[in-house]
């Protein structure tokens, strides 16, 4: 009690802005001292958690069922503000955020409103009015349904003109200040807070705009958000370890070693003649296997189901499954991997710049996944005498079947960019 008053006392001599800050600081440290705050802290059966991206506009009970069962532990969506400019469908969040729950998932819930930042109508308030209009919003939907929703992201990528209009980047830093103040006043902060599920990799020269980058900086050094969400996609899932290590480095250069990184949407489409859906259900399986390999504790897939049908749009392509409900192969792949991989946890990656070799453990099995990133290699399982081992093919079938002979030290296979697993147990 000694230490609040005098924090209090302390902060009536504070002027305007300054005061704010540390006032934000000094409520979340009180918390933090009473609960853990970040991804870190997510409980998941999984060496990385898995959630998909899903469209509040159609899905359904049996999905989200269906979602469960397959091995996902999460769903993301996004939640805007109720202004039909924005969101016309007028959707019932709340009700969604019960479906899930009922469904035994968790909810990756992502506030965000349009192009320019708060999703106003023409006759809406100006002079800064319209930025704290957005926080308001978010910090109210935040705190009605905190005791229901894991993980709470800020806006989907502003550095994409799409979802901002980049001349009003100074205004979203305005915003979020604006969102962070809210959030210091609650008595008990979420846990995990992310920002703002950037297009591009942050703090990476010339790839986001700083106004964006010290926003995040602000609201993380404030104790406001906990951790940071990118969307890495690329042609090549390995190459992502690289940059999350680079990313790594450069918030312990920021003094913000306890912001954890996750990936709040990455997914590769089906579509005719790029890639067919053998190829997406490689990448996804190995986008997975990637993000084990690093470390990532959150991984959002995008997405649940085709947002169309013509087959040679990317984005109408990104799904598991068709726009009519077909399991694609990716499904089939990704979903057995979970099977097996339930309870394991990272023990060793290994990559010579092609060969890609990832261990797990699941008691006192090992589980040993091999993939590279174009043509075949010669690779050796190592495997004790005795030990009893099964291979585990995901393409283009499922398949459990024997290892084949073993050699000197252990089992010999190829490796190719379809991911093999080798389990090698008692």
């Amino acid at each position: 009690m000694m230490k609040s008053s005098f924090v209090a006392s302390a902060l009536q001599r504070l002027p305007g802005l300054f005061r704010l800050l540390c006032a934000s600081a000094a409520i979340a440290a009180v918390s933090c001292a009473a609960q853990a705050r970040g991804i870190a802290d997510l409980g998941t059966d999984y060496p990385t958690a898995l959630s998909v991206q899903i469209d509040p506009a159609d899905i359904s009970d049996a999905d989200l069922n269906e979602i469960r069962a397959a091995g996902f532990e999460l769903v993301r969506f996004g939640v805007r503000p109720p202004i039909k400019s924005v969101n016309p469908a007028q959707i019932d969040y709340s009700k969604l955020i019960r479906r899930v729950r009922n469904a035994r998932l968790e909810a990756i819930v992502t506030l965000f409103g349009g192009r320019e930042i708060w999703g106003h109508e023409p006759s809406d308030p100006g002079g800064g009015q319209r930025e704290k209009l957005f926080a308001n919003f978010a910090a109210e939907f935040m705190n009605a349904h905190a005791a229901d929703v894991a993980v709470w992201e800020l806006w989907n990528e502003p550095d994409h003109k799409t979802f901002l209009n980049p001349a009003l980047f100074s205004n979203f830093e305005t915003a979020t200040a604006e969102f962070c103040s809210s959030i210091a006043q609650l008595k008990s902060p979420p846990k995990i807070v992310m920002g703002f599920g950037f297009a591009k990799l942050p703090f990476n020269a010339g790839q986001v705009p700083p106004q964006l980058e010290n926003a995040f900086v602000s609201g993380a050094k404030a104790n406001c958000l906990t951790d940071i969400s990118i969307h890495p996609y690329r042609s090549v899932p390995e190459t992502a370890v690289g940059d999350y290590a680079r990313l790594r480095a450069r918030l312990d250069e920021m003094q913000l070693g306890k912001v954890g990184i996750v990936a709040s949407e990455w997914g590769y489409a089906s579509y005719l003649p790029v890639r067919d859906r053998n190829m997406q259900a490689s990448l996804i399986l190995r986008e997975y296997l990637t993000n084990v390999a690093a470390g990532i504790k959150l991984l959002n897939l995008y997405a649940w189901k085709d947002r169309g049908t013509s087959t040679v749009s990317r984005e109408d392509n990104f799904g598991l499954k068709s726009k009519g409900g077909e399991k694609k192969e990716a499904f089939s792949s990704l979903t057995e991997f979970l099977k097996i991989a339930r309870t394991s946890k990272k023990v060793s990656y290994d990559s010579n710049g092609s060969l890609n070799k990832l261990v797990l453990s699941r008691g006192t099995t090992l589980l040993h996944v091999v993939w590279t990133q174009n043509a075949e290699q010669n690779v050796l399982i190592p495997a004790a005498r005795g030990k009893k081992c099964t291979r585990v093919d995901f393409f283009p079938q499922v398949h459990h079947g024997s290892c084949g002979s073993p050699v000197e030290g252990g089992v010999a296979a190829k490796a190719s960019s379809y991911p093999v697993l080798f389990s090698i147990a008692d």
